[in-house]
């Protein structure tokens, strides 16, 4: 008898969790629900550049609402002066804001939200989707901007352009101290919400769903977030997040590869000087961009959007979804087009008072020519200032890809500061990085023997660590591989697009990393690394102040040598200078900034900071002739019109 309720009440409860089971899949598929969109480039690739969902989801939607109400201690830097939370540290305000009524609540987050944000229903790392609303970031956090006038004006987003006044690493901190807070439930943020948003409750059966949710979420976020503290050490806080000596990127900057060596090779990155601000990314087509990044390491859009991803937190999960590959392509060939058949705003529509005249603008081109266009090529003047003719690839280093050909050497021909191409684990990293994505199972054979011949070289180089290293790297291939089968989604592909010998029988050949081959093509390398900078064009040139790879000169006038470069100036949200092409970057006071919105101090002399070289025309400021300050003048006025 007993035995026979026992076997009823498993019956009982096997279908109870089946239901269940069935019941969770049918809600999954309403929060999951996804179509890929149609449409042109511009219209597809623009909502997904904005708006996208890239598995970088920061926290759910609710306690983005009261965040700064419970978490106050965490978000506050002491340099507030009366800015939220989103604008402290730099993100764009969402243009609807200033008519909205408070309450700021979820059911109006497309409302309030900071420009660049999206909304998804994807649970961070896991990329679970659940009923539970994230606010995550895009494209546009990072690569869209805004010039602030000198009356405190804002432009619209600019997109592609960099986003001069993003504090994301003091902002991650920000997040980091928040949700490693013992102190914080999911009781106490929806006991927060539903006091800001009193008529938003949910019903009871929702509510516990999402409590229950809630809280998964924060376990597994702590989790995670004190587990990578030895890596990433503990994060700083308050006055600490806006100093130089403690977090040293500040606004506009990040630290590209700390983050990536983190990532994709699981160690520490604190010893990286390799400082980078963020680039704008117009006019990324091939043609005339055949290499990208500062450095010339990737070869292709999409390869660079993924690694964009990858290295800011997505997981590899994640990055497999369908909705996100979709955006993470599409946004990668809106980059491709803009400049080009999308529209971009030349220097003239922004500040018609300040377009150059016509004769300064010819002068200026025989200058730009004779100084600058082999590296660069060239913009031909448009008949009309508002806008842009077809760049001009005719450099001698655009389209010459053959060994360090189209590079600029770091070590004293360009001069400038080269610690973004000599940071330890340089020449290890593309290895690193193309295993991450198993390829089809004829590129995965070859990527493991890539991994076996690593760890063969780091034992004939006598050295061990090495070569353990690289075991571990193929042990987490072999099981990367198992889950993905028939490759990853988003593979790095080995050749180009329309090439003609790129038979399945070549990919053996021709499979990226290029750094293990010095005879290799950089044409046909995925990722590689060059210790030396890739010259490419430099169209719309006003919108990428501050100047040099590492953002450490503010204006074009500085750059050419019409001014002095300074060694300290101050960072922040700072104005836009449209005659001297650049920001309007305050000198320290008594070695401090005193402005709580230009906080950061930029001190030139310290190690990645560096601001000189690119001394193109080579003329010494304090000692130009007449005719050399009248070009130079001529010179900046055409590179206004670029």
């Amino acid at each position: 008898m007993i035995r026979k309720v026992v076997n009823i009440i498993a019956i009982v409860v096997s279908c109870l969790a089946l239901v269940a089971s069935l019941g969770w899949l049918w809600l999954e598929g309403r929060w999951s629900a996804w179509s890929p969109p149609q449409g042109d480039v511009a219209e597809v690739g623009y909502d997904a550049f904005t708006k996208g969902a890239f598995g970088l989801e920061a926290f759910p939607l609710k306690y983005a609402v009261v965040a700064g109400r419970v978490s106050s201690a965490a978000f506050t830097t002491t340099v507030e002066d009366g800015r939220s939370l989103w604008e402290t540290y730099g993100f764009l305000p969402n243009s609807k804001a200033a008519a909205l009524k408070e309450p700021l609540c979820e059911s109006n987050a497309d409302q309030w939200l900071p420009y660049g944000f999206a909304v998804t229903n994807y649970v961070p790392m896991t990329a679970v989707q659940t009923s539970l609303k994230f606010a995550g970031l895009t494209c546009s956090s990072c690569h869209s901007g805004q010039l602030r006038h000198a009356d405190g004006t804002l432009s619209q987003p600019i997109s592609g352009m960099g986003n001069m006044d993003l504090d994301v690493i003091a902002f991650t901190d920000a997040v980091r101290n928040a949700v490693m807070d013992p102190d914080l439930t999911a009781d106490k943020i929806l006991d927060a919400y539903a006091k800001v948003c009193p008529d938003e409750s949910t019903g009871l059966i929702d509510g516990i769903v999402e409590k229950i949710m809630l809280g998964g979420w924060l376990s597994g976020v702590r989790e995670s977030m004190g587990g990578d503290t030895a890596k990433y050490g503990l994060p700083y806080h308050g006055i600490q997040m806006k100093q130089a000596s403690d977090i040293p990127a500040g606004p506009g900057r990040t630290r590209p590869f700390c983050s990536i060596v983190r990532v994709a090779m699981d160690l520490p990155g604190d010893d990286n000087y390799a400082y980078s601000k963020i680039p704008v990314v117009f006019e990324q087509n091939q043609d005339l961009r055949p290499r990208a990044q500062f450095d010339g390491s990737l070869g292709d859009p999409v390869t660079r959007s993924f690694i964009a991803a990858y290295a800011s937190g997505a997981s590899i999960k994640a990055l497999s979804k369908p909705e996100i590959v979709h955006n993470i392509k599409a946004a990668a060939a809106y980059t491709e087009q803009l400049g080009i058949a999308i529209p971009v705003k030349p220097f003239a529509a922004h500040f018609p008072d300040h377009a150059p005249a016509a004769a300064d603008v010819e002068r200026g081109l025989t200058v730009f020519q004779e100084h600058c266009a082999d590296c660069h090529g060239h913009r031909p003047i448009a008949s009309d200032p508002t806008k842009v003719e077809p760049w001009v690839a005719e450099g001698k280093y655009l389209h010459k890809m053959e060994g360090v050909g189209p590079l600029a050497p770091a070590d004293g021909g360009l001069g400038v500061d080269a610690e973004r191409v000599t940071f330890r684990y340089a020449h290890d990293l593309p290895l690193a990085i193309w295993t991450t994505l198993p390829g089809n199972p004829k590129i995965a054979a070859v990527q493991e023997k890539r991994l076996d011949k690593a760890i063969i070289d780091a034992q004939d180089a006598k050295a061990p660590a090495l070569a353990y290293f690289w075991q571990k790297q193929k042990e987490k291939f072999l099981l990367t591989k198992r889950q993905y089968r028939l490759g990853h989604p988003l593979y790095f592909p080995a050749c180009k697009e329309g090439d003609e010998t790129c038979t399945d029988e070549s990919l053996l050949d021709r499979a990226p990393p290029c750094s293990l081959d010095v005879n290799a093509d950089p044409q046909t390398c995925e990722i590689t690394a060059f210790e030396a900078f890739v010259n490419n064009p430099i169209p719309y040139a006003f919108l990428r102040a501050p100047y040099l790879h590492n953002g450490s000169v503010p204006t074009m006038a500085q750059l050419i040598n019409l001014e002095k470069r300074p060694d300290q100036f101050c960072r922040g949200q700072n104005v836009y200078d449209p005659e001297m092409l650049g920001y309007t970057a305050p000198p320290p006071v008594d070695g401090k900034c005193t402005d709580p919105r230009q906080a950061f101090l930029f001190d030139t002399g310290v190690r990645g900071n560096g601001n000189g070289g690119h001394n193109y025309p080579a003329w010494d400021p304090d000692a130009l002739t007449d005719q050399q300050r009248a070009d130079l003048q001529a010179l900046l006025a055409y590179l206004k019109t670029i």
